[in-house]
Order: C-alpha cells, then sequence, then structure tokens
C-alpha cells in the first residue's frame, strides 16, 4: 500500500489561512452590517434635521412670497468637478448629492437646490421613503409645514460609500496584520520542526547495525513520546538479535553432541567384529539419531514460537477434549516407560487458543513429567475453573525440583543438576513461550507430599 507524502507546515498555515479569510469574511459582514445601519440612523436623523431648518427657516418665508419660478439654492461651480473627498473653503463635493425642495399644496414649487431636481423628490406623504430618481436611488424625508412641504433627499450611494470605508477600515489592518501573522506563523512553525529534520538526519546516519538509543541535545514535549517509542523499539530489536544469537550458538552446540555420538556409533558399527556388536552399535546410532531428531523438531517449534511464525486463528477450545486428545497420542510412549498418564476434570472448561500450541504445551509437560518423573510412577493432569481461569496441571512422582533451580528452568538448554539425561533443556522454555502468547501464567511447585513435581498453567476461560 503507497503511502501519500503531505508536508503538516503548509497544511497548518493553509489550514490558518482559510480560518483567517472565514474570520475576516464574517468581520467584514458584520461591520459594513453595523455600518450601513448606523450610517442610515445617521443620514436619516441628518436628513430629518435638515427638513426641520429649512422648515423654521425657509418655508414660511418662501410661502408668503410672490415669486413666478422658485428659488434655486445655488452650489459653487467647483464642487461640480472636485473628485476630492475632503473638506474645501467653498464646501464639500457630497453637496452635490444632497437634495431639498419646498413645495405649496397645490403643486408649486417654491424652492429647490441646484442639485435637484424640479420634480418632486418623493410623493407628498410625511415620512421616510426610498426613491429612483434618473435611475439612481435617494433617500427622501418628507415634512409638511402648514400649507407647505419641505423634502430633503441624499443619494444612496453616499451611504453605501460610508459602510464600505468603516468596513475598508477595519479589515484593512486585519488582513495586513493576517499576512503578518502567517509569516510569524510559518517562521515559527521552521523553527519548531528543526527537531524532526534533525532526528531523520541522524537515523539517516546510522549504520545498519547501530541500535543505540536515539537522543537529541534538546527534545520538544509533542516529540519526546516518538523518541521514546523509537527507543524502546530499537531496545525490543537489540533482544531480538540478541536472543537469536543466543539461540543460533545454543543450538549449534547443542546440536553438535548428538550429531557426533551418531557419528561415533556409526564408525563403531563399521568397525564391529561381531553381529552382536554390530547390532549394539547401530541401536545406540538409531537411539542419537531420535534424540537429534527430537532436538531439530524442539529446535524449530522453539524458533517458531518465538518468531511469531507457527501462529493460527485464536478458536473457543474444550480443554478436556484437547487433554483427551494429547493423552491418547503420548500414552503409548509413556507407557513404554512403565509410567501411566490419568486425567481429572472437576468441570467443563473452554479457552480461547490455538489449537496446535495448547496441543503442543501439553505434550511437552507431559514428556518432561515422564523424563524426569520416577520410572514406573503415575502422571496427574487435572483441570479446574478457578476466580474465572482455568487451570492446567501437570504432577509427577519423584524427586522434586531445588527451589534455588526453579528460576531457571524456562531458560533455553538448562537441565537442572543432578537430573536424569534424556532432555535438551527446551520442553518448559516451549511450554512458557505458549502461555505467554496465550496471555497467561505458569508456575512450578513441589507436590503437597512433598515427592514429585506440579507444573500450573492458569489460563482464561470463556463461555
Amino acid at each position: 500500500m503507497s503511502t501519500r507524502l503531505y508536508s503538516g507546515r503548509w497544511r497548518l498555515v493553509g489550514a490558518t489561512l482559510l480560518c483567517m479569510l472565514l474570520i475576516f469574511a464574517g468581520i467584514g459582514l458584520g461591520a459594513h452590517h453595523v455600518a450601513r445601519r448606523e450610517s442610515d440612523e445617521l443620514f436619516s436623523a441628518r436628513l430629518a434635521t435638515s427638513a426641520r431648518v429649512l422648515e423654521a427657516l425657509v418655508a414660511h418665508q418662501v410661502s408668503s412670497a410672490t415669486i413666478s419660478r422658485p428659488l434655486v439654492i445655488a452650489l459653487p461651480h467647483e464642487l461640480e468637478t472636485d473628485p476630492s473627498n475632503l473638506p474645501r473653503v467653498y464646501g464639500h463635493r457630497y453637496e452635490t448629492k444632497i437634495a431639498f425642495q419646498v413645495w405649496r399644496d397645490d403643486g408649486a414649487l417654491l424652492a429647490k437646490s441646484a442639485s435637484s431636481p424640479v420634480e418632486a423628490l418623493a410623493p407628498l406623504k410625511a415620512g421616510f421613503s426610498e426613491q429612483m430618481i434618473d435611475g439612481v436611488p435617494w433617500q427622501v424625508f418628507a415634512l409638511r409645514s402648514a400649507n407647505v412641504w419641505v423634502l430633503t433627499a441624499e443619494k444612496d450611494e453616499v451611504r453605501q460609500e460610508m459602510s464600505h470605508d468603516i468596513g475598508m477600515s477595519i479589515l484593512t489592518p486585519l488582513a495586513v496584520g493576517g499576512v503578518f501573522m502567517l509569516i510569524a506563523v510559518n517562521l515559527l512553525l521552521l523553527r519548531s520542526m528543526r527537531p524532526l529534520a534533525q532526528l531523520a538526519a541522524r537515523i539517516a546516519a546510522r549504520k545498519p547495525e547501530s541500535l543505540e538509543p536515539l537522543a537529541l541535545p534538546a527534545t520538544p514535549v509533542e516529540l519526546a513520546p516518538i523518541i521514546t517509542e523509537l527507543n524502546h523499539l530499537l531496545d525490543r530489536i537489540r533482544a531480538a538479535f540478541e536472543r537469536e544469537q543466543r539461540f543460533l550458538n545454543a543450538a549449534a552446540h547443542e546440536i553438535r553432541t548428538p550429531i557426533a555420538a551418531v557419528q561415533l556409533h556409526m564408525e563403531n558399527a563399521l568397525r564391529a567384529e561381531g553381529p552382536q556388536q554390530l547390532q549394539t552399535s547401530l541401536q545406540c546410532a538409531m537411539d542419537g539419531a531420535r534424540r537429534t531428531s527430537k532436538l531439530a523438531e524442539q529446535l524449530l517449534a522453539l524458533g517458531r514460537l518465538t518468531a511469531g511464525n507457527d501462529a493460527e486463528p485464536l478458536r473457543r477450545l474444550s480443554m478436556p477434549e484437547l487433554c483427551c486428545e494429547v493423552i491418547g497420542a503420548v500414552e503409548p510412549l509413556v507407557a513404554r516407560r512403565g509410567q501411566s498418564v490419568g486425567l481429572d476434570v472437576q468441570q467443563p472448561c473452554h479457552v480461547l487458543g490455538e489449537p496446535t500450541q495448547l496441543q503442543r504445551l501439553l505434550q511437552n509437560l507431559i514428556d518432561n513429567a515422564s523424563t524426569h518423573g520416577d520410572p514406573h510412577g503415575d502422571i496427574a493432569v487435572t483441570l479446574d475453573v478457578v476466580d474465572g481461569s482455568v487451570l492446567l496441571g501437570v504432577a509427577n512422582d519423584g524427586p522434586p525440583i531445588p527451589q534455588a533451580e526453579l528460576a531457571h528452568i524456562f531458560t533455553p538448554y538448562y537441565r537442572v543438576p543432578g537430573a536424569q539425561s534424556g532432555g535438551h533443556g527446551l520442553g518448559l522454555a516451549i511450554v512458557k513461550e505458549i502461555v505467554e502468547q496465550h496471555q497467561g501464567h505458569i508456575l512450578v511447585q513441589t507436590r503437597a507430599n512433598g515427592q514429585g513435581t506440579l507444573v500450573l498453567v492458569s489460563l482464561a476461560a470463556v463461555a
């Protein structure tokens, strides 16, 4: 499966930029909405105030005046061409976007501003309204005083421009600050990710055989768990290599002796002076070959278990049935030694495990009990359930294992001093590996009567 590569730094910068754009867009819309509402209130109040001022200062005089055409309030001609929004000595160009009219009830236009058309800015109806005049939206306020109507108006673009200017005044500093913030975040990320580059460089510079722990002069808290787990992995790899090397060295040493013995007996058979001597040498060679075959089988089993190559899917197993199968298979071999095997099941029990491994476990326990037990003794296999665990016990007769040796009996190739010959020191090592792979526990102790050894294996019970 291919791995997709990406830059965490650029992903974070891009995500930050997207978040900033969304935030700024929200701020801009909010600012525009607030500015528009405030400008509407401000300009509407100004329109109303202007209308009242006109009504108070002009309307009565104009209504009583006798003029044949309306009075036009002219504006300085400079305002028509001035592109600046700054106040001038002659006024402000926004005056061209503000208009007023004074009408009599009979429809006579008494006065108007130069920026106002000759038609009524709005129907003669008191209050605010929005009108389209020559395709341009205007905000109009109408005020009645006796038989005179005062209309004040301004172009809607004034309010739009104010809202735009307020919004830009808010967004521009934010946008500039955002750009600087992105640059700062990028620089901080470059500095913060420097330990990652250092770690990658140290790993790349290592020799393949180097398994020493990784270390950095200064390690970020976020990177520390990765380095810790890498060092734990290196420790496990080093332990696996050491275990494999010990395994190979011990295997070479252990298998050399039986092969040399077989070779010696074969040479004796070739130099035999009679049928009896030939038969004895061949029989010894055959026994040595069997021991070598058994050792090779146990070496392969331990190697597969340690490497995890002998794994099968876990199944729900009936321990009484499994014990019966194994006892039935080994009983002829045990009987040949003058021993017997008995099974005592206290109650039905099941475990979740690999059939082949659990069969090998019990077979090794019985074989070990037979090898180190009395030649004509009994081997007792028991099954019970205690506190949610299945207890498998295998006991033999004979001298118990000294307490000082109990800590070493699970070490591969270890043999208890003074024990009967015939074993290779791998049986209990294989048993312990199988128990650990099934998350169980194993205990070796002396039997209650002081004669013989009891091995107890505890495995989790399932319904």
